[in-house]
């Protein structure tokens, strides 16, 4: 039983409207008393519908292929909920004080639609589980080759049921090269035909290399014949990312080897977003008292400025004025010298800061006004920029994302000194790592494990 995986949008689009007006509507009730809508209010929940579809296909919530993994119908609904958030924060600020709407009606009816939203969309994930577990739309395939490529292949259609594959044969000239369950069958290429017609195969999944030409061709003159559609799989693991899209320009494939969240606007406004309200709040909350008394003990300490200003690489190697708590004794190498531990420009106070990582209060500042991020690659000097990008290859990739006042690399134990290259190339990796796996949740678990560790105390702060 197949075909039906391409309606489950329209099961994920009606359950959405249908507990958005339902949100609506209840909330009307508890508020007034009564369950007939008045006019106005029967346009504002026209509206509703409106702003939630429109932004829902905008940002494809509903292609199948966003709506398979939990993790991104979370995120997309957070981003979904933020935008229709703006639109109503819009609508309520364009209301006069005379309004015939309810703002606290509205701003309810927000919060119960997209709380029940996400556990609907929860529970439907759930549901295609369980249908597709019970035998129904399937599709059945058969795989061509045998080794790890194809492995890997079979590993993922066994995963999970939510894929809706079921496997039904192996082919291959030579032997496969691990393990089968039982019932899948196991042939050669002259067997292919044969099965696949007897067992009404949907799809034909080819893992071997391409340089066979002559028996692709025959492969999807077969499966054109038979209207199963062919996929190839090409084996990229000798790229040197992992992690690559196919795009098409017209009929011209182009593969882009790394995934950037933060090449998509909604992504860079959350960033930005979440940038200026968490750098406000600590300016607000924390700098505000606490930059005065620094400034005290660091003007006590020793004779200077209480900022060091110092230009960095950020975001397209630009160069940025960087500002931290002045943490050393004043001296010519400041733009040259990485500290080391035990360092003898570090005045008393200064030791304390750096330990306790206060000296970098001040770049909440360049936060604020756009130079860097909360989260991201550290900044590093300008000559340092020169020197490693010439040592290390995928160096400059940490320039294509704003800097940060914390980041991966600081929170794997990369922070600090590096003594040897191998200490960088570390740091390279994880921030590497960071710009391919972009989330708000994961900038806000990175906020929350730099925290733990200033609490706990980092062997390599000083």
């Amino acid at each position: 039983m197949k075909g039906y995986s391409r309606y489950f949008w329209a099961v994920h689009f009606a359950g959405d409207l249908f507990f958005i007006n339902i949100a609506f509507i209840v909330t009307y009730y508890i508020k007034f008393e009564n369950l007939g809508l008045n006019d106005k209010y029967k346009y504002m929940l026209l509206i509703f519908n409106f702003v939630w579809t429109l932004t829902a296909f905008l940002l494809k919530l509903y292609d199948i292929k966003h709506i398979k993994r939990l993790d991104r119908v979370l995120f997309n609904l957070f981003k979904a909920a933020l935008i229709n958030g703006a639109a109503l924060s819009a609508i309520l600020f364009s209301l006069d004080s005379d309004s015939p709407f309810s703002r606290a009606h509205l701003y309810v009816t927000y919060a119960f639609s997209f709380g029940a939203i996400l556990i609907w969309r929860i529970l439907a994930l759930q549901l295609i589980y369980f249908f597709r577990k019970s035998g129904f739309n399937y599709k059945r395939v058969i795989l061509i080759g045998s080794g790890n490529v194809a492995k890997q292949l079979y590993d993922y259609i066994h995963r999970k049921d939510i894929f809706g594959i079921r496997l039904l044969g192996i082919f291959s000239e030579s032997d496969i090269s691990f393990e089968v369950k039982e019932g899948i069958k196991k042939g050669n290429f002259e067997d292919i035909e044969g099965f696949a017609i007897k067992n009404n195969i949907d799809e034909i999944y080819y893992t071997l290399p391409l340089t066979y030409t002559t028996k692709i061709k025959e492969f999807i003159s077969f499966a054109d014949k038979n209207m199963i559609r062919f996929k190839i799989i090409p084996d990229i693991r000798s790229f040197p990312f992992k992690r690559v899209n196919i795009d098409f320009f017209e009929d011209v494939p182009v593969i882009t080897f790394r995934q950037e969240p933060l090449t998509d606007i909604v992504n860079q406004m959350l960033k930005r977003a979440f940038d200026i309200v968490f750098s406000f709040l600590v300016i607000i909350l924390l700098l505000s008292w606490l930059y005065p008394l620094i400034a005290l003990l660091i003007k006590c300490s020793s004779k200077g400025p209480v900022l060091f200003k110092q230009v960095r690489s950020g975001l397209n190697n630009e160069e940025f004025m960087c500002f931290k708590f002045r943490s050393m004794a004043q001296n010519e190498d400041a733009d040259a010298l990485q500290v080391t531990k035990g360092d003898t420009r570090i005045t008393k106070i200064g030791s304390f800061l750096r330990k306790s990582s206060l000296d970098e209060m001040p770049q909440f500042i360049n936060v604020l006004t756009g130079d860097m991020s909360v989260v991201g690659p550290r900044p590093h000097m300008l000559k340092h920029t020169e020197e490693y990008s010439a040592l290390i290859g995928k160096y400059m990739v940490r320039q294509l994302v704003k800097p940060g006042i914390t980041g991966a690399a600081q929170v794997q134990g990369y922070r600090g000194e590096t003594k040897e290259l191998k200490d960088m190339e570390g740091r390279v990796r994880a921030d590497v790592w960071y710009i391919e796996n972009w989330s708000l949740a994961l900038d806000i678990n990175l906020v929350a494990l730099t925290v733990w560790n200033v609490i706990k105390g980092d062997e390599k702060a000083y």
